[in-house]
């Protein structure tokens, strides 16, 4: 299920996106965005909770491949001011969309006289769709699911001073319910403890835009993220490059991100005696189309996923794909 949580996205909230500047919204008061989004996803991944692969003979793979169908309702509602400089919003944000990013926020956006804009937002320490393995270790037997809570909030500061630079912060925690991580392999009480999963996650964008013509943009991203887990051998340092290719002409907008990065534990992870180190890589690409068949108000999108994760241990390799289309209708 956590693969299938980590592709999920808003493809209809970025439709009316313009990279340019432009008022929050063309006139006050009220806006929904409602869409339905069938897909498909899959991959391998130890953590998938999967009935397929509940069961691993061995520490040393990193778990069965599983797929399933998705159909997932996405939406938004948003208020705007009568001097359209400053807005509401509940639901799927837009400018999460581009890296794949899923969560549903409550914030408000204001936009200064130089067009720099002030975002805040946060999103309720929920377990919806989100689970885990008790203990992920357990060889030759069934392992039990647990709920995960996250939540937190983000702060993003878009074209500071009028100049092409962002800078976003978010903070977030996550907690494992019923927590058991290498009780079935360590007898040590330090170890186990070791391996606590429990966190709180710090993140630092810094992201520029460059226009190629007019319709056409590249928007390169550094990122840094911190994970303090109770778990030291859980806690890392991961340092993350990403480029956004952006294609906005007539009906048609096409984004394509592609990302890479590197993670650093802080211990040795007792269960395998190694330090974890982590090379991720990730590709996701948006096609929207506005108006399909004239049909005023509604948008057509086309969304195609890939991720993975090459770790120093196997256990910790993952990848996953995902591919969705969905309507949405904006009134």
């Amino acid at each position: 299920m956590l693969q299938v949580i980590k592709w999920l996205s808003i493809p209809i909230l970025l439709v009316n996106h313009i990279v340019v500047a432009q008022p929050l919204s063309k006139e006050a008061g009220w806006e929904v965005t409602l869409s339905v989004n069938v897909g498909y996803s899959g991959g391998t991944s130890q953590f998938d909770t999967d009935d397929d692969n509940q069961v691993t003979n061995n520490l040393n793979n990193n778990g069965e491949f599983s797929g399933s169908s998705l159909t997932y309702p996405l939406g938004r509602v948003q208020y705007t001011m009568n001097n359209l400089n400053t807005q509401f919003f509940l639901g799927n944000s837009r400018d999460q969309i581009s890296t794949a990013k899923f969560q549903y926020e409550l914030g408000v956006i204001h936009q200064f006289s130089d067009r720099s804009k002030l975002t805040f937002a946060f999103f309720p320490k929920l377990s919806f769709l989100n689970e885990t393995w008790s203990d992920p270790f357990v060889e030759n037997n069934g392992r039990d699911t647990t709920d995960v809570r996250v939540g937190g909030g983000r702060i993003s500061v878009e074209r500071i001073l009028g100049s092409p630079f962002t800078l976003k912060y978010a903070l977030a925690s996550s907690s494992i319910e019923d927590e058991e991580s290498g009780q079935s392999q360590l007898m040590d009480d330090q170890e186990i403890a070791s391996l606590r999963r429990d966190s709180l996650y710090q993140k630092f964008e810094l992201e520029t835009l460059f226009p190629i013509d007019r319709e056409l943009f590249l928007k390169p991203t550094v990122q840094y993220t911190h994970r303090n887990a109770q778990g030291d051998a859980n806690s890392y340092d991961q340092y993350t490059a990403q480029v956004a290719v952006m294609l906005f002409r007539d009906r048609h907008t096409l984004i394509t991100t592609l990302s890479a990065g590197k993670r650093f534990h802080q211990q040795i992870n007792p269960i395998f005696d190694r330090k974890q180190q982590v090379n991720t890589l990730s590709l996701f690409s948006l096609y929207s189309y506005k108006r399909p068949f004239n049909w005023r108000g509604w948008d057509w999108t086309l969304m195609l996923g890939y991720n993975r994760e090459d770790a120093n241990i196997k256990f910790y390799d993952s990848d996953g794909f995902i591919v969705s289309t969905g309507m949405a209708y904006q009134f």
